[in-house]
């Protein structure tokens, strides 16, 4: 929106005067909303609106704009690999990028932190794939080409899910190697194999062989004949990194040997006192 002289706002605060106290009251609610969500982002005027500009990787950082018109407030998120929103933001959305909120409503002002913080949550994810990708190429700790290829032809919100679980596996699961096995991703611990994911109809399925024996409440979907133990993701906000990490630290304790189980004819042995 452009002031009665036609020149554009140069700032938040020029652009919020413009409006009635009762709306300005609510643009400057939404604004410590944002800050208060993501406290290191830059605040800048783009298209003569608000926007707030975090992270760097894709989408040139832009991580959230937001503007008033005569009947409703709007916000604008960039698209984004997953678009990580929250499911009660949908009900708001009116185009691709654009989500509307009446005037003459209440403004959900805690879905709007909510949203700040998955997104900049997704933006830190993206940052550090890339990263890692970079820092890891050509060392014993690195992704196989052919599972960096198995991910990259998922959709682009699989793909999300899939490149911080092959990151955190990779970096948390030393000594290990990987490939694709039975065509999806698989890491091995002295040629047993430990952990791997595949798109499955209800999502990203994450697979422990051994899980079963982890007591971890979250790996509810078990195998019934072996030891398996697994998890669905369909947002890559759903991944509590912690969770990852001591799932794996158990993954290299507690084993079961799926590597000679044929030729033990299905019969599987505890490996015992497997601590790396």
């Amino acid at each position: 929106m452009k002031k009665a002289d036609n020149k554009p706002p140069q700032s938040v605060d020029e652009y919020i005067s413009q409006f009635p106290p009762e709306v300005q009251k609510i643009l400057n609610t939404i604004r410590y909303t944002i800050k208060k969500a993501v406290p290191n982002a830059a605040e800048r005027i783009s298209y003569g609106m608000p926007f707030y500009e975090y992270g760097g990787t894709g989408y040139k950082g832009r991580l959230i704009y937001f503007a008033a018109f005569k009947k409703h407030i709007s916000v604008f998120i960039p698209p984004r690999e997953g678009q990580p929103v929250p499911a009660d933001l949908k009900k708001y959305h009116v185009s691709k990028a654009t989500y509307q909120f009446p005037l003459d409503k209440p403004f959900p002002y805690k879905l709007l932190e909510q949203t700040v913080k998955m997104l900049v949550k997704a933006s830190d994810t993206k940052i550090e794939n890339s990263n890692f990708v970079k820092n890891n190429k050509n060392t014993g700790k690195s992704i196989s080409k052919d599972i960096l290829s198995y991910n990259s032809k998922q959709t682009a919100k699989d793909k999300s899910i899939c490149g911080l679980l092959a990151k955190e596996i990779t970096r948390n699961l030393s000594g290990s190697e990987n490939k694709l096995w039975h065509g999806h991703p698989v890491w091995f611990l002295d040629g047993n194999p430990i952990v791997g994911y595949s798109k499955q109809k209800n999502g990203i399925r994450l697979m422990f062989w051994s899980g079963a024996d982890f007591e971890e409440e979250k790996l509810n979907v078990r195998g019934g004949k072996f030891k398996d133990a697994s998890i669905f993701f369909n947002n890559v906000t759903e991944i509590n990194t912690k969770d990852l990490k001591r799932w794996l630290k158990k993954s290299k304790e507690i084993q079961w040997d799926y590597k000679n189980i044929v030729k033990r004819k299905g019969k599987l042995i505890r490996i015992e006192n497997k601590t790396r």
